[in-house]
């Protein structure tokens, strides 16, 4: 007779991030609406109760996820940025740097380009988007000081483009198109031909 499965416990020092890691499994798969805390600590391999020795409800949990993944896409993008660029060089750089981190973390950005989080943030978190927003909206000034980008609002421009890359990806999570290089190099050149002056 097959015996059952035992659940495997998860040690006291991972037992953190396998909740963040849940989570965002969790949040992708059924939203964050849909998803339950037991349901987070069943996938986590952790006590239900053990999640509230970590964050204090729902909401403070989403807040860590939606941290960690804006945080790393920041630091991602960040990084490919360097001084001396024109602004073209610029925008192929961020627009690597999206499919360079959609490749290497696929949950973390459907989580953060795919969903609402409005209902949840809280003030830290929206100080983390704002930021990175604002950083975003202040190349779009510096390439239209430059006469390089066209005269529309920056957000306007920055929904725009960076729309286009959230559709390539919802697009081939539809199965109407498969990611690769050389897609994302022609979709490169009609978001930037969207931008440019």
């Amino acid at each position: 007779m097959a015996q059952p499965m035992r659940k495997l416990s998860v040690p006291a020092s991972d037992k953190r991030q396998a909740i963040l890691d849940a989570a965002l499994e969790l949040f992708n798969e059924r939203s964050f609406n849909g998803t339950p805390m037991p349901l987070v600590a069943e996938r986590a391999g952790v006590g239900a109760g053990t999640i509230y020795r970590y964050f204090e409800n729902k909401d403070a949990l989403g807040n860590a996820v939606f941290r960690v993944c804006k945080l790393a896409l920041q630091q991602h993008l960040a990084e490919r940025i360097r001084g001396g660029l024109t602004p073209r060089q610029e925008f192929h750089a961020v627009w690597r740097g999206l499919w360079e981190f959609f490749g290497a973390n696929p949950a973390a950005f459907r989580f953060l380009e795919t969903h609402h989080h409005g209902s949840y943030l809280d003030a830290e978190s929206a100080a983390i988007s704002d930021a990175v927003f604002d950083s975003t909206a202040d190349f779009v000034r510096r390439g239209q000081a430059a006469g390089t980008f066209r005269a529309a609002a920056p957000a306007l421009l920055i929904a725009m483009t960076f729309g286009a890359f959230i559709g390539l990806v919802k697009e081939a999570d539809a199965g109407r198109l498969t990611l690769n290089e050389s897609v994302v190099d022609d979709a490169e050149e009609v978001a930037w031909n969207m931008l440019r002056a």
